[in-house]
Order: C-alpha cells, then structure tokens, then sequence
C-alpha cells in the first residue's frame, strides 16, 4: 500500500516519528487492537500533531471509535466520533460505482466515448471513453485552473471551461498512460447528470448515501450550516494554523463530499452485504487498470481501479481511497479478505497522514510500528538558519529550503501543496510535522553548507547544493 522508498528521491521535508519500535504476534481481535490503536493515537495528539477522528472495525464489531485533538482550536471545541469532515477525493470511489450502477441498468457503457454525453468536449478529445476518465488513462488536461469553471453560480461552467480547451493538446493518449486527474472524475459527474437527469448530489442521495443510511453524508457547500462540522487547519512548522480557503464546489465529484466515520463505516457495511452494489459492480471497480504513484512528497504507490485503489498491507488485500482538501485529510481503507475497515479523518491539512495509517494497520495485523516520542524542540539563530537557505538536488528532483520571519521551510515541488515548516532539534538536523523524514544539513569546518542528508526509515539519500550558500543578512 505504501512502499516508501520508491519516493525517497523526492521527498522534501522531514517529520519526527522517532519512537520506540513495538511489535508482537498478531493480537486477538478486541481489547488488546483497541487499546494500542488509542495509545498510539493519543500520543501522537497530546504531542499536538493528529486532530480528528478514527474507527477500526472487524465486521459488525466496532473496536475503536474516538475523537483526538480539536475539531475548532479557536472556540476550544474536541473532536468527537460525531464530528463532520471533508473526505476529499474518497468522492471518486462514490462516483466510480455510480458511474458502473448506471451501466448495470444499461443507461451507458464504460467503452462510451465521453463525448457522447459531453459533447461540449472538444473534438480532439473525441477518442476517449468512460473507462479512460474512470482509471486517470484520459489524458486531458486540468481545465478546473480557468476563470470558466470558477464560476459555480454557472450551470454550465464546465462546459464553458470545456470551450478554453478546444486547441490544446491532450498530455498523452488516451489508455496510454496513468495520469491522476480532477478533472476527469469532475467530467464522469456530468456524465452521471446527463444519463440519470439529476444533478450528481441527487443522483447520489438517491441511489447511494440514503439507501446506506449516510444521512451525515453529503456534498458540501460553502453556506450550509452543519452542525458538528471541523474546521479545516495546516501546520506551519510547529504551529496550528487555519488553512487557506477553497470553495467546497471546486473539486466537484472528483472530491466534494464530507462524512463522518460512523457514515464511512455504514459505507463499508454496505459494501460488504451487497446491499447497493451486485458483485459484478464492485468486481469491476476493484480490478486494477493502471499503476499509481502519489507526488512527491507523499510516500505512496497502487494499483488504481476505478475510483479505488488497490493493493496489500503487510499480506492483506486492501481496497480504498484517500482525500486530500484544504484542511482536511483522509484515509478509507477495507481489507475485504479478512473484513476489517480502518478509517481515519483529520482536520490538519499535510498532517502525517500515512506514517499514522501505516502504522494502524501494523497494529490491526500485529506488525511492527512505532509510538512516536516528542522530540526537543530548539530555536537556532537566524544567521545559522540562513546558511541552509538554497537548492539542493534529491535524485531528479529540486528540493528548495527558503526562510521567513526567521524560520526555514522545504518545498519539493510539484504535488506538494505547500511549503513544510521544518522544526529544529538541533542546529542542523530538523523534522517536520507533514511527512515521515528527516533532514540533516552537513556544514563543512568553515560553516558552508554544500549538502543535506535526507533519512527515510533506513534510507539514507544524500543531496547536494545547486545554489550559492546565502550569506547572513541576505
């Protein structure tokens, strides 16, 4: 689910999970699996670096079910199994089977082209299909960056961001290439609305989240008022800050939904009696078409179904999706061999989303983890920071270390959504609250720094200055 080390070349930032490394025989399931998930989870929260909510499940047995951190820093209000997230792009695992429930009533056909519901579409992109959008092999490009689409008070606006596209190239040919896109899964919610006649938040009340008893579930708009719902954050280093805007509009049915765990969890029990789906249906949404790699910096690779991912954990067969959002994270993970569900729903944007699931599931299947332990914190003085500021090369891939207001931060470029704070144990080694590294700059006997060592688990990638050293002051 999640081989680390394919990413180490392009991971730019550190994180500080160094703990103590526990393992142990695979657990009886109950008490022992729920009382090492909520050890492992309230340290990290007491450390004030995981905030939202978490249910582990075997079957009709729920384990866990709590709320860590704070659902609003501002108003001091606790997260709580109740409380209200956006799930991000788990919405494309909700649009995959609807798209394949139409088919199944023999409203379309997965071989269809897009175009015959969208004709909008221009006409270079005539030769893809369905299927193309539904496992990212379209080759479209991003059209959600046009003033066109921004305009939601437009019915019609992404037709009419269809229409800025009309001369541009594809970025590669249909079914050739695996390229994750928003944009195809916000074009598969028109498909879905043409063929059904409703819009995609009716189609999915009607004929998915009702029918599941998800009445906690539902595409999320800007103006609602929903009770219980988290406010969304990000870290800035070592602090909690709120994170930047983004209309809950904007990703559409590639990543519109909020949920809860109670309502995930009835999603998973549905899936698993068949109760909306025929076995057909899942079958097809969970064979794999293509292979996935996350961005730099995310640590994470599988294969890619149709709205689902697909792979092993530690020898068990998984199926399932994360999200990512302005201020939210989230993780849905059905291992469907041995009926066990893991969900996780954060309210800190970039927190270190995968060392926690990873590590939940080590716990689920008595497997190694480890308990994080709170690292010293220091505060190096500017002039020291400042030797560090430059680029560095990690394998093909630039990694950037800037500062401002006296604090250094690591970008490692495309697919990281923002610059990570890094965090100082000492004046030259550094983690940060985002991802599972750490960074180590190398200063020689004269105090220039030419290289930083970049750790992940027992990975050691050293990378070197591209850049001149900034001089204090600069």
């Amino acid at each position: 689910m999640r081989r680390l080390f394919r990413w180490i070349a392009s991971v730019a930032v550190i994180s500080g999970v160094c703990g103590v490394l526990l393992s142990g025989t695979r657990p009886v399931w109950g008490q022992d699996v729920a009382e090492k998930a909520d050890q492992y989870l309230s340290t990290w929260a007491k450390q004030g670096r995981f905030s939202g909510a978490v249910l582990i499940a075997k079957g009709d047995k729920i384990l866990l079910r709590r709320g860590y951190g704070m659902a609003n820093f501002e108003l001091n209000v606790p997260n709580s199994p109740e409380m209200v997230f956006r799930i991000g792009s788990i919405t494309k695992s909700f649009t995959g089977l609807a798209v394949l429930q139409l088919e199944e009533k023999g409203l379309l056909k997965v071989s269809d082209p897009v175009a015959k519901y969208v004709p909008e579409m221009p006409e270079g992109w005539n030769a893809i299909t369905i299927h193309d959008l539904l496992c990212h092999k379209s080759g479209i490009p991003d059209f959600t960056s046009t003033k066109a689409y921004r305009d939601f008070n437009d019915s019609r606006h992404v037709e009419n961001a269809l229409k800025e596209y009309a001369d541009k190239p594809l970025v590669n040919k249909p079914g050739e290439v695996l390229h994750y896109s928003n944009s195809g899964y916000i074009l598969l919610g028109r498909v879905i609305e043409k063929v059904s006649g409703k819009t995609y938040e009716e189609y999915l009340n009607e004929n998915i989240l009702k029918p599941a008893g998800m009445t906690h579930t539902a595409v999320d708009h800007a103006p609602d008022v929903v009770q219980g719902r988290a406010s969304g954050y990000r870290f800035d280093g070592e602090t909690i800050v709120n994170a930047a805007y983004g209309d809950p509009a904007w990703p559409a049915a590639a990543g519109a939904l909020r949920s809860t765990v109670d309502d995930m969890y009835r999603f998973d029990r549905a899936l698993k009696a068949d109760k909306l789906f025929s076995a057909a249906v899942t079958a097809k949404a969970w064979t794999g078409y293509g292979h996935w790699t996350a961005p730099p910096p995310f640590p994470m690779e599988a294969e890619y179904g149709y709205g689902w991912m697909l792979g092993e954990e530690f020898g068990h067969k998984y199926v399932g999706h994360g999200g990512w959002v302005n201020g939210f994270v989230s993780q849905f993970t059905r291992f469907p061999d041995d009926d066990e569900v893991l969900i996780i729903l954060w309210n800190i944007e970039t927190a270190n989303n995968f060392s926690v699931s990873k590590d939940l599931a080590a716990i689920m299947f008595g497997q190694k983890y480890e308990l994080p332990v709170a690292r010293p914190i220091v505060h190096p003085a500017p002039e020291k920071l400042a030797r560090y500021v430059g680029d560095y090369l990690v394998g093909p891939l630039t990694l950037q270390i800037t500062m401002h207001d006296g604090k250094l931060y690591a970008f490692g470029g495309q697919g990281q959504p923002v610059p990570y704070g890094l965090i100082a144990v000492s004046d030259t080694e550094f983690y940060c609250n985002d991802t599972p590294t750490i960074v180590t700059f190398m200063p020689d006997q004269s105090g220039n720094t030419n290289q930083v060592v970049i750790k992940l688990g027992d990975q050691v990638i050293p990378a070197n200055r591209v850049t001149a050293p900034q001089k204090p002051g600069n």
